[in-house]
């Protein structure tokens, strides 16, 4: 539904300085998340009006909604009108702050004549959802679910500084706790990236490469991920060799500044495998849009790790007491990659009678505070696709 905004109210001290006026008409009550798109706006046009030498009389602003693939709300649509001209900017949020991912002042509104949700995939890259049907505004073309599901891939995963998360504990009391666990070893490759710009997606594939380099040396020669000890075979959690695979992976996915997607980390993991003379598999471990969790647990148990893409997402320290449970969450609302080499599923029941069950992969964040940590599936997260990576 489409809803016409004033300027007036949120823009007016910019507007006066700018142009003449900013007309509102049929204001609603803005959300908070509204009012924080609105501000960015608000900033943006400032900016380009000046660059552009622009000093419209009035201009009025309609704005609409803006959702994702999964058809979830991301930002807003502001469609800009003054004389004869329309204009059109785009405000997402993706990573718990608003930015701008489109601002024209003198283009069509790419959506105009279709009626539905307003989807943004990428730059100058739009779709209308109607009727459980997506369509091409620019063809008129209903798209079938195999072209959706690539272009669910093209999502950028950037990875979260250590400055990115808040915190959250919880205790849970019980009165009986039971768990099932499996690791594909005592301890795991948990690399951390140093020195380099939005590179989790290389840091998840580089420990994977760790991990199968105890099995095939020659994916990394001289390089050891670890060592026996009493029987038990330990990952090196950081050692020095890792930064040349970080990098080598970095790029061959041809990550930027931006982050790489899920084709790229791909394309570079396979180049990387197949230069040594080895060969890679990537099973997706997805049930549609969901996450099969069910799924990921036999191909841990298989011996085969999972590169997981998150859209939001929680690590956890878990400190099991007698009764009581503590559980400590990082929570980020931001893209992330990570390495998964285990799960652990608990099953309280609780003093109540109830019970609970938190399912939990065993992860190298890529996170330098908590390099290693449990990655709970259905906390504060949306896994966007989830690979069984297997070398051979």
């Amino acid at each position: 539904m489409k809803k016409l905004i004033s300027l007036v109210s949120v823009l007016a001290i910019l507007a006066i300085a700018v142009f003449g006026s900013i007309y509102l008409h049929n204001a609603e009550a803005s959300t908070q998340f509204e009012e924080e798109s609105n501000i960015v706006f608000r900033q943006a046009l400032d900016e380009v009006l000046q660059t552009e030498g622009i000093t419209a009389e009035y201009i009025a602003v309609t704005i609409e909604p803006i959702y994702d693939l999964n058809l979830e709300q991301m930002g807003f649509m502001y469609i800009m009108e003054y004389y004869d001209t329309q204009g059109f900017a785009i405000v997402i949020n993706t990573s718990g702050v608003f930015e701008v991912a489109e601002f024209f002042m003198k283009a069509s509104n790419p959506f105009d004549g279709f009626y539905g949700q307003k989807v943004y995939v990428g730059i100058m890259k739009y779709l209308v959802y109607y009727d459980g049907y997506f369509t091409d505004p620019q063809t008129d073309i209903i798209l079938d679910n195999e072209i959706i599901e690539l272009l669910h891939e093209y999502a950028v995963f950037k990875g979260k500084g250590e400055g990115d998360f808040i915190s959250f504990s919880e205790r849970i009391y019980f009165v009986n706790r039971t768990a099932a666990v499996h690791n594909l070893a005592h301890t795991t490759p948990a690399y951390i990236a140093l020195n380099l710009i939005a590179a989790c997606v290389p840091t998840t594939g580089a420990n994977l490469i760790g991990y199968w380099t105890r099995f095939f040396p020659s994916l990394v020669p001289g390089f050891v991920p670890g060592r026996y000890t009493l029987g038990l075979y330990l990952y090196h959690v950081n050692p020095a060799g890792a930064q040349p695979i970080i990098q080598e992976l970095f790029n061959r996915m041809g990550t930027g500044t931006e982050g790489t997607n899920i084709p790229q980390f791909r394309s570079g993991m396979t180049s990387f495998v197949n230069a040594r003379g080895r060969n890679i598999s990537f099973t997706s471990t997805m049930n549609g849009n969901n996450f099969n969790f069910t799924a990921a647990q036999q191909q841990l148990r298989n011996g085969r790790p999972l590169a997981i893409f998150a859209m939001g997402f929680s690590i956890a320290d878990i400190q099991q007491g007698n009764g009581v449970d503590g559980v400590g969450y990082w929570i980020s609302t931001g893209n992330h990659a990570m390495a998964g080499f285990g799960y652990n599923v608990i099953t309280y029941t609780l003093h109540n009678g109830t019970q609970r069950t938190d399912r939990f992969i065993r992860v190298a964040t890529g996170v330098g505070a908590r390099p290693t940590a449990f990655f709970n599936v259905n906390f504060q997260t949306q896994i966007y696709q989830a690979y069984a990576v297997q070398i051979f």
